[in-house]
């Protein structure tokens, strides 16, 4: 299983870069948990689709999510709307019941590659920001004031087979918390689509990231990132 999971990852890969895993993680004195952290939206379901057509419909254009940019979409000059009308769709989407959060696509092969993962005697962890009901939207102040959008996630990725227990495998947390609560527990690796993320992981706290290719990341490279050349 072992070979089979590295023969995959080899063809996943843009381009191996020398030194790679890196060799802070090869020459820590105290072992890594077998254990690998995945990102939620990006790696494994498509967000940026679904949020495209609800800000689409309320403002009536159309929104094509592989021309966007920046990881941001909201401040990309090319997307066709404002910050503040980003921002005003966000709520929104958060607080749908149906065709938000819970109705997001699965990429494809996504289910089959965790499992492969598991059975290689690696647990996985999805660890991703999804609104919660005290939570509030930074720029206009406003509490989302529903909790919908995380108890359907936790729905969603249950019913899918993404994880096996809805509590214990999904982790809510900020972007920007995830390196180092990544250090404190000693887990080695992160697979993400957040360039910040990555580079954080990688250049900051020595850690491995595997990147998904996504058009805001297409051209990064950095000391212990791996950019892979596809999502299946």
């Amino acid at each position: 299983m072992k070979k089979s999971l590295s023969r995959s990852l080899q063809t996943r890969a843009a381009a191996v870069p020398f030194g790679w895993p890196p060799a802070n993680l090869l020459s820590q004195k105290e072992a890594f948990r077998k254990k690998v952290v995945f990102d939620l939206h990006g790696p494994l379901l498509d967000w940026s689709t679904a949020f495209c057509e609800v800000a689409g419909g309320m403002y009536g254009v159309k929104l094509d999510p592989a021309q966007v940019r920046h990881y941001n979409m909201g401040m990309d000059e090319g997307f066709p709307l404002s910050p503040k009308e980003f921002n005003a769709v966000f709520p929104v989407f958060a607080r749908l019941a149906r065709g938000g959060y819970g109705a997001l696509a699965i990429k494809p092969g996504m289910v089959e590659a965790l499992n492969q993962i598991r059975a290689a005697g690696i647990s996985v962890e999805i660890w991703t920001w999804v609104p919660g009901a005290a939570e509030h939207n930074h720029e206009t102040l406003k509490s989302f004031g529903t909790g919908i959008a995380q108890s359907v996630t936790r729905e969603l990725l249950v019913e899918s087979g993404l994880v096996k227990d809805g509590m214990r495998d999904i982790r809510f947390i900020k972007p920007d918390a995830k390196v180092g609560q990544l250090a404190e527990d000693h887990i080695p690796l992160i697979v993400e689509d957040n360039p910040v993320t990555a580079v954080a992981a990688g250049m900051a706290a020595g850690l491995a990231c595997l990147l998904t290719p996504e058009p805001y990341n297409v051209h990064l490279a950095a000391n212990g990132i791996l950019r892979l050349n596809s999502h299946s």
